[in-house]
C-alpha cells in the first residue's frame, strides 16, 4: 500500500517535512506520483505486529469510505472517467476544509477562519466546475481561478496564525503548499495540454 508524506508521518509519528527530507535523501524510500512523493508502507521502520494493525485498520477504512462514497474510478474499470473527488488537490482541499471546520475558530480566531474556509470553499467549487466543464478554456479559467484560491487561503494562515510554524497551521500550510497546489498544477498542465490539442 501506498501512503502519501503526510500519512507515513503520522505512521511515524515525524513532521511531513522530517519524512520529505528522509525521502530526498534517500534514507526512506519513495517515488513521486501526480507531482506528490508516494512511500510503500512496507519501506517504513516497524514491527510486524503494528504494520498488520495498520493495514487492518487502512482496508477497513478503505472499505468505509467505498461504501459511503465510491470512487467513480474504482467502479468503472479500465473507464477514464472520474469523479473530482478523484483529484488529489480536491482531497487535500476538502481535508482541510474540515480541518479548519474543527479547529480554525480556535487557532486562528472566528474571523480568519470563516475567511479561511471561505476561499477554500470557493477554491473548490472552482476545481469542481473544471473538472466538469467540457468548454477547455472554461475549464483552464475555472483552474486558474482555484489556483488563485488556493494561494489566498495559503497567504491568509500565514497572516493570521500567531505562530505559522507552529501545529496545526504548518501543517495546514504544509498540505496546501505540498499536497493540494503540486497536485493542482499537474491537472492545470493537463488541461492546458488539452486546449494546445484543441
Amino acid at each position: 500500500m501506498e501512503l502519501s508524506v503526510r500519512e507515513a508521518a503520522t505512521l511515524m509519528g515525524r513532521t511531513p517535512r522530517a519524512i520529505r527530507a528522509q525521502v530526498a535523501s534517500g534514507k526512506l524510500p519513495g517515488r513521486k506520483k501526480g507531482g506528490r512523493w508516494r512511500i510503500s508502507s512496507e519501506a517504513l521502520p516497524l514491527d510486524e505486529a503494528r504494520r498488520r494493525g495498520l493495514q487492518a485498520k487502512a482496508d477497513g477504512l478503505r472499505r468505509a469510505v467505498e461504501r459511503v462514497l465510491p470512487s467513480r474510478t474504482a467502479s468503472t474499470s479500465g473507464d477514464r472517467r472520474r469523479s473530482v473527488a478523484d483529484l488529489g488537490s480536491f482531497q487535500a482541499g476538502s481535508s482541510l476544509l474540515r480541518e479548519l471546520a474543527d479547529r480554525g475558530d480556535e487557532v486562528l480566531g472566528t474571523a480568519a477562519a470563516d475567511q479561511a474556509r471561505e476561499l477554500l470553499q470557493e477554491a473548490l467549487l472552482d476545481l469542481s466546475e473544471a473538472a466538469h466543464h467540457y468548454d477547455r478554456s472554461a475549464k483552464l479559467a475555472a483552474c486558474l481561478r482555484c489556483r488563485a484560491g488556493l494561494a489566498r487561503a495559503t497567504g491568509l494562515l500565514l497572516l493570521a496564525a500567531p505562530d505559522p510554524q507552529a501545529s496545526p497551521v504548518f501543517d495546514w500550510l504544509t498540505l496546501l503548499e505540498t499536497e493540494a497546489l503540486p497536485a493542482l498544477a499537474g491537472f492545470i498542465r493537463w488541461v492546458e495540454r488539452l486546449e494546445a490539442a484543441g
